[in-house]
């Protein structure tokens, strides 16, 4: 590993060399000598000292950005070079959306570790636009989202699993059980709907738009739960994954609303990162996923 950009890189991170110099278990005198030895070799001033303050140049933000991506694949390199020795182990950095991350990803690791019992997930919940940034920028291994609406040149997306999308009101709202709901009562309802962002977000607005109304009443929550919760209390109606709700509609909490005379389906898509270069823990979850194993 190369050890002066290390040293750079936590020196801007911890923005002091003595908070450096403890991290990396060794004196002041070493930090500044590596930080002038990296200035000197990219012929190139890095740091402004102001006081006891230390500040990023332009030439500096270069170099960060670009040593924080050279230490990561440092990193995979050294990861993927101990896993073709033996039984697939190591961490595996998954990045889920909320709904496939809180109710169906669970159950699919529980599967996966049965096979791989050496590997271990470490799992970050986000939305769809962050779990997509995360995977282009190296912070996490492999994604799983909803939706297709992705802002990132650098991944790449690959449908995997079909979800199916309902509308749903709690138990004792005044929702016909039978026969079709008409757009004005549907434009006219509260609406409980996830931030922009969102995998399910983006069906929000397409069936808003395919219905052709534009609710008045809408509240708008960065999480899944808080939705469900505010449905079965009588708050209004969400359209949400059947994943979510399967619970509750078995236990007769939430209802279906019958808005639709066709289903709301969308797909499930693993994210990768524009690259070959993969771990083997990576690379046996992708498989398993694409598989059909990993349905719970």
């Amino acid at each position: 590993m190369d050890w002066q950009l290390r040293v750079f890189v936590t020196v801007v991170e911890e923005q002091s060399f003595t908070h450096a110099a403890k991290k990396l278990h060794i004196s002041q005198p070493a930090i500044s000598q590596h930080i002038q030895a990296l200035e000197q070799r990219l012929d190139v001033r890095l740091l402004d000292r102001e006081r006891r303050r230390i500040r990023l140049n332009p030439a500096g933000e270069i170099v960060y950005r670009h040593a924080k991506e050279i230490l990561a694949l440092y990193s995979r390199m050294e990861r993927m070079l101990e896993e073709a020795k033996e039984e697939p182990s190591g961490s595996l950095r998954i990045g889920a959306s909320l709904t496939y991350g809180e109710y169906v990803l669970p159950h699919v690791i529980a599967s996966f570790r049965k096979r791989y019992p050496m590997i271990q997930p470490i799992v970050e919940i986000a939305n769809t636009q962050t779990i997509a940034h995360r995977v282009a920028v190296r912070d996490l291994d492999i994604g799983v989202v909803e939706g297709r609406d992705v802002v990132h040149d650098d991944v790449e997306l690959t449908p995997f699993a079909e979800d199916e999308l309902v509308v749903v009101c709690a138990k004792n709202a005044p929702w016909p059980p039978e026969g079709d709901v008409t757009p004005a009562d549907l434009a006219a309802a509260n609406w409980m709907i996830r931030e922009p962002g969102s995998g399910t977000r983006e069906f929000v607005d397409q069936l808003f738009i395919r219905l052709g109304i534009a609710p008045t009443s809408v509240a708008e929550y960065n999480s899944t739960q808080i939705i469900k919760e505010s449905v079965e209390a009588g708050l209004g109606i969400a359209l949400l994954s059947r994943w979510v709700v399967r619970k509750e509609l078995a236990w007769g909490t939430l209802r279906i609303v019958p808005a639709l005379h066709e289903p709301i389906t969308r797909w499930f898509s693993i994210v990768t990162r524009r690259s070959a270069f993969e771990t083997r823990a990576t690379i046996l979850f992708r498989d398993f996923l694409q598989s059909g194993q990993s349905s719970p």
